[in-house]
């Protein structure tokens, strides 16, 4: 203790420990003597007791010095004392070595410094709430992603930044997500809602933390929407590339028509007519010249019959590249590459892998077009639909056949049409080529496999069949000398392995 200047006047064994100094080295002397080499002590200690002259009691750090010459950092408390008769009688002084405390939060500080700094450079959003969703903090990425600061934004619900109901279709959704459903990580697709009103996908991982000032909430947000951009252009160039091979299948084959029917057709209307003209002079020497010409004729048409068949054969069997693939990994990425277009559609994808529906032979890139091709089919004819499921099945139908459905609830198929719907150029679109389904039943048949399509109770039921590892094609006996090997060449019912 000291008295109104700053004297000491009481001095503990707690503070000769502490300090080093002893009771007689510093009774009645300044207390600037545990402060060597600091002037303007004097003057801090004047200041520290009009403060606590003023507000009862006053607190401050300072560097001090034990008796030994040891610096260390002190915090000291300064209370006024006073009498019975409210007269001011001198200072109690408390004094604390902090150094250790100090550096502790200095270095909290500084860790909380850099992890600040790594929050605000991090490319993804970043919002830390309270139990009850209200926001505590965002860093610059979650600003310019949703078009807030933090003093817009703290203490307003997390929630508030979702799309609750993402059309006026759809009923509300009274919990989108519930915070306190959060255990420990999660992650969830979710619509976010910028300050504009406008909507956008996004990616949140959320994270429950438990501490001393309860529970808290962390919110990592991935901005989608340059990530579904790109799948929908490159679902657009997928389409526009299938589109363009068939186009060009198409005009390949119409070149090919044109060069090898041109002459029996030519020498077909070259006899037709020359027999028109016998015909009408026609006399005794003329009927044998007549029967000639006639055979002629037939012979021309049967080769052009002949050309047609073997350029009809070139396109549904001829050569396939056939492996062993795993019938469950084609469908799911055939599924993959729809999927964009079932979303924006609104169709709820559905699917179901047997677990003995394969191993089958298959060209994976051709099988997966097919399905793409059913698929893309499917959503189109739901669009207009209150119900919109599309579901693909994959099962095992015996020792030879695995069998894949597609069916869906749209508009299903006029019986007019359906026993001529995988014929060229037959079509139920307005802006249709007709050339997809038949394009799917080629490839299927020169799988071994075939395609058809049957009522559904809402909607249509797209099946095609698939040759399985077992059976015809590789036997089913595990000493068969082709099992494994790979399949080269496929026609009608016989099969080329390599080595």
């Amino acid at each position: 203790m000291t008295d109104v200047s700053g004297f000491i006047l009481h001095w503990n064994r707690g503070a000769e420990r502490f300090t080093g100094w002893l009771t007689g080295e510093v009774m009645h002397r300044h207390v600037a003597l545990l402060y060597p080499g600091r002037a303007e002590i004097k003057a801090r200690m004047a200041q520290a007791f009009a403060f606590a002259r003023q507000h009862g009691s006053w607190e401050f750090d300072h560097e001090c010095c034990r008796s030994d010459g040891t610096i260390y950092l002190q915090n000291c408390v300064v209370t006024a004392l006073y009498d019975n008769d409210g007269a001011l009688q001198g200072f109690a002084n408390l004094i604390r070595d902090v150094t250790l405390e100090r550096a502790h939060e200095l270095a909290l500080q500084e860790r909380e410094h850099e992890l600040r700094l790594i929050l605000e450079t991090a490319p993804d959003a970043v919002f830390v709430f309270d139990a009850d969703g209200c926001i505590e903090y965002i860093n610059e990425a979650a600003s310019r992603m949703f078009g807030y600061n933090l003093v817009d934004l703290k203490g307003q619900n997390f929630e508030s930044l979702l799309l609750v109901c993402p059309s006026e279709d759809e009923v509300p959704d009274e919990y989108p997500f519930r915070i306190v459903d959060v255990s420990e990580k999660i992650e969830r697709q979710l619509i976010g809602r910028h300050h504009n009103g406008s909507n956008f996908p996004t990616e949140m991982t959320f994270v429950r933390m438990e501490a001393n000032g309860g529970t808290r909430f962390t919110a990592f947000v991935r901005d989608l929407s340059e990530q579904e951009a790109t799948k929908a252009r490159l679902e657009t160039l997928q389409a526009e590339m299938l589109d363009g091979t068939r186009y060009s299948a198409m005009g390949a084959m119409a070149s090919m028509l044109s060069h090898e029917l041109t002459q029996p057709l030519t020498a077909l209307a070259a006899y037709m007519e020359g027999g028109s003209i016998l015909l009408n002079n026609l006399n005794g020497g003329s009927r044998a010249k007549l029967d000639e010409i006639f055979h002629l004729a037939s012979s021309e048409a049967v080769r052009a019959g002949a050309i047609m068949r073997h350029l009809r054969d070139f396109t549904s069997s001829g050569e396939a590249q056939l492996e062993v693939q795993d019938i469950g990994e084609m469908v799911r990425s055939s599924i993959a590459l729809v999927r964009p277009a079932a979303a924006r559609a609104q169709v709820r994808v559905v699917l179901r892998v047997a677990p003995d529906a394969g191993p089958v032979f298959a060209d994976p890139v051709q099988i997966q077009q097919v399905i793409g091709n059913l698929c893309r089919n499917a959503i189109d004819a739901m669009r207009n639909m209150d119900e919109r499921i599309l579901t693909i099945h994959a099962s095992r139908v015996d020792e030879l056949t695995t069998q894949v459905m597609i069916t869906d609830t749209g508009s299903g198929i006029a019986a007019e049409i359906r026993e001529r719907l995988f014929d060229a150029f037959v079509t139920t679109k307005e802006e249709g080529t007709g050339v997809g389904l038949s394009i799917c039943r080629t490839i299927v048949e020169a799988h071994g496999g075939r395609i058809w399509v049957e009522p559904a109770p809402a909607g249509s039921c797209f099946c095609f069949t698939l040759k399985r590892k077992k059976g015809i094609l590789c036997g089913g006996n595990e000493d068969d000398s082709h099992r494994g090997r790979r399949i080269f060449r496929q026609s009608g019912n016989g099969i080329l392995v390599g080595a």
